[in-house]
């Protein structure tokens, strides 16, 4: 997919800092690295209030400074958890797209595990513009108010401890609920899936993952071609307990040829412009 071009983003004025920093990351990703004065001049911003967001972004361990820009970290720390208000926001176009895609597999009448995740909270919205019956179980407070917005749906949150900074409910009752718990469907999000193990930062939430993963008959893994880069601390489960993995043309051949020699099915879909 080609980089954005600087048409499809609105002026830094139009943008809350969590978006320009989205963006910035977007960006650098896209090109391997990027100069202050270019990213200046693809969002419309001044080199001060970009030098700023590249302070932040480092700070926070998103990426690594270079004489005059910035590039993306080799190694993030394996506890590394982007900020909801900054990781919601990238790969918002790939995102999107997979979570459409999701959003076809999921049939009327059957019981669906909605994962805490900015993937899944995308097949989730597109779900409920389908308008069809189900029950959906969630651990997030933000997929639970876009489904119970259609009545057709029937929305159960196990409940838990919200974590700080997230929409996500993590431990009891929710875990001991799902431990006793039968669905049809599982769309679950990952953190990373170095050598095909799915991982995550927090031994809270790759607990609760596990228990979802193991409440379902199918596991549809909602995944952007950059988890397929990244390592983190907890692991979930091996790429075996996945039946489909839902990802954009970024996917890197090697790991598709690793997913295609362990038979797990492998969906990728085309991207639209960013937002």
């Amino acid at each position: 997919m080609a980089a954005t071009t600087s048409a499809e983003v609105a002026p830094a004025r139009d943008l809350i800092p969590a978006q320009r920093r989205a963006l910035i990351l977007d960006l650098i990703r896209d090109r391997n690295g990027a100069s202050i004065a270019e990213l200046a001049e693809h969002l419309a911003a001044s080199e001060s209030t970009v030098r700023r967001d590249l302070d932040y972004l480092t700070d926070q361990g998103y990426i690594e400074r270079s004489h005059g820009g910035a590039m993306v970290k080799d190694a993030p720390r394996t506890t590394f958890e982007p900020q909801y208000e900054i990781g919601s926001r990238t790969h918002q176009a790939e995102k999107a797209a997979i979570g459409a895609a999701a959003a076809t597999l999921v049939e009327p009448g059957q019981s669906v595990i909605f994962d805490s995740s900015s993937t899944v909270l995308e097949a989730a919205q597109a779900v409920a513009r389908r308008g069809i019956a189900l029950t959906a179980v969630t651990n997030d407070l933000n997929i639970a108010s876009a489904l119970a917005a259609q009545p057709q749906v029937r929305v159960i949150v196990p409940g838990g401890t919200l974590r700080p900074g997230s929409f996500s409910l993590v431990g009891e009752p929710g875990m001991d609920f799902l431990g006793g718990l039968h669905v049809d469907l599982a769309l679950i999000g990952i953190q990373a899936l170095s050598g095909l193990k799915l991982a995550d930062s927090s031994i809270e939430i790759a607990a609760m993952k596990r228990r979802m993963i193991d409440a379902a008959r199918q596991v549809v893994l909602l995944a952007d071609s950059s988890k397929f880069q990244q390592t983190s601390f907890r692991e979930v489960c091996d790429m075996g307990k996945v039946s489909r993995v839902l990802t954009d043309e970024r996917l890197p051949a090697r790991d598709r040829k690793a997913l295609d020699k362990v038979g797990v099915a492998v969906t990728v879909v085309a991207a639209g412009k960013r937002r």
